[in-house]
């Protein structure tokens, strides 16, 4: 997602610098509370010690879709904080998808 999403907020922009900083992140992020709505694998995403963002000052949303649901990565006050998945339809999704089949929306 960080990679290959693109930036939700059609008059945002994303830059090279900021895909790395967020890649940079990835050794420290953890997966927190899952969604519990039965139909996602939707996590919060929090640092090594377990904590998410709080109030938002600045919000970045990266979108990308697979076949049957959207994927959005929530990167609150340039931390990476939420990881979405929406099915498009009625089925239900016990795990996210294979990177390979995730493309910009």
């Amino acid at each position: 997602m960080i990679d290959r999403g693109a930036c939700f907020d059609p008059d945002g922009r994303v830059e090279a610098a900021d895909r790395t900083r967020w890649r940079e992140q990835l050794a420290t992020t953890r997966a927190g509370r899952s969604c519990g709505c039965g139909t996602c694998p939707s996590i919060e995403l929090t640092d090594a010690a377990g904590v998410s963002p709080g109030m938002t000052r600045s919000r970045v949303v990266l979108d990308a879709e697979t076949d049957d649901a959207m994927l959005l990565l929530f990167i609150d006050d340039d931390q990476l904080s939420y990881l979405e998945l929406a099915p498009t339809d009625e089925r239900a999704f016990a795990e996210f998808p294979d990177p390979a089949d995730i493309r910009t929306a």
